[in-house]
């Protein structure tokens, strides 16, 4: 057999990581194509033997090709990868995941984009606490979050064993949102936005999406660059954003999408710019509009900054919005279901 090299490992388990099911060789030869590889299937199954002993891929059942998904080991293998072929690779991300949603805002059904973040079971009432005061102060993607146990595959995320999973709305599925009412948006870059007396001021720290290889914001909060916790409390502090550009004869229709999502609890726009002119001095071209949107994981953030050690997976997964809860329920689920 040919040794598998990194890149094609890399296609691989990028593969494994976005499919919502376990993937059999057969499917994994047809989608490599979109990363410019022609495998055979018996090819692919020698490499995903190599890579299930390496704890890299598990069988999801028996038999020749029942399939495989991918393990926490073979996340991380991805992030670990070589980063000058991961640069821009958050831009494509973006880009892929919005493509997926399917939330509808007037039936409330449909696949979201969703961050994880993963701490320790024993902190989780403590971090409700925090969670909760971000949520009230409408600094996150909306108002509901999922809690996943340890041992639970959230969508193609395993929660390993003596953690718990918050899962919390990508801003990204906005951008789904607003693709299936057929308004193209683009993602700029995520930035650190400081805010006064509840109302953003500037941005601080930015990175451009097609110019790394994390997110923005896992960044930013591992840098202890945000202040979520005083945002929320006093209303000044330091918050994640994303900057995102829309075209100017879509305003209209864009802010009532806005304005439904809102009703049904999902908001997080945090400023919408005038036609054709710079918000917060970052300019636009002519014909375009500024969006700022709060960051999906700024409700998580504030657990890092109480003390609460995290790991953040943004851009992680997609998830079916009936399952997520509403954050004022939060507590009284936790307790009945003993986590």
């Amino acid at each position: 057999m040919r040794e598998i090299n990194q890149k094609q490992k890399i296609a691989i388990l990028s593969i494994l990581r976005d499919a919502r099911e376990p993937v059999g060789s057969d499917a994994i030869a047809k989608d490599l194509h979109q990363f410019g590889y022609d495998l055979s299937s018996r090819t692919i199954r020698l490499y995903l033997q190599e890579m299930e002993e390496e704890g890299l891929v598990t069988p999801a059942r028996r038999g020749r090709d029942g399939g495989r998904t991918i393990t926490l080991q073979g996340s991380e293998e991805i992030r670990d990868a070589l980063v000058k072929d991961r640069v821009g690779y958050t831009a494509s991300k973006v880009d892929m995941l919005a493509c997926q949603c399917t939330f509808d805002p007037t039936t409330r059904q449909g696949v979201i984009a969703l961050n994880i973040t993963l701490i320790d079971t024993a902190l989780l009432l403590s971090a409700i606490h925090e969670l909760t005061q971000v949520f009230t102060a409408g600094l996150g993607m909306g108002d509901y979050v999922y809690i996943a146990r340890a041992g639970e595959r959230v969508g193609n995320f395993y929660i390993p064993p003596g953690k718990v999973g918050i899962g919390t709305i990508c801003s990204v599925t906005l951008n789904g949102i607003l693709l299936r009412a057929r308004i193209p948006i683009i993602s700029c870059f995520g930035g650190v936005l400081e805010i006064q007396d509840k109302t953003p001021i500037r941005f601080t720290d930015i990175i451009y999406y097609n110019g790394t290889s994390l997110d923005p914001l896992e960044i930013f909060i591992k840098g202890g660059l945000t202040q979520v916790r005083s945002a929320a409390r006093l209303g000044n502090g330091r918050i994640g954003a994303g900057f995102r550009e829309i075209p100017t004869v879509a305003v209209k229709k864009t802010l009532q999408v806005l304005q439904q999502l809102k009703t049904i609890g999902i908001g997080g726009i945090a400023l919408v710019g005038k036609p054709n002119h710079a918000l917060l001095g970052f300019p636009v071209e002519d014909g375009r509009t500024a969006l700022i949107v709060n960051g999906g994981l700024n409700p998580t953030a504030a657990l890092e900054e109480a003390g609460i050690p995290t790991s953040n997976y943004a851009l992680c997964t997609l998830f079916e919005f009936s399952q997520m809860i509403h954050y004022k329920e939060l507590t009284n689920i936790v307790l009945e279901k003993d986590y």
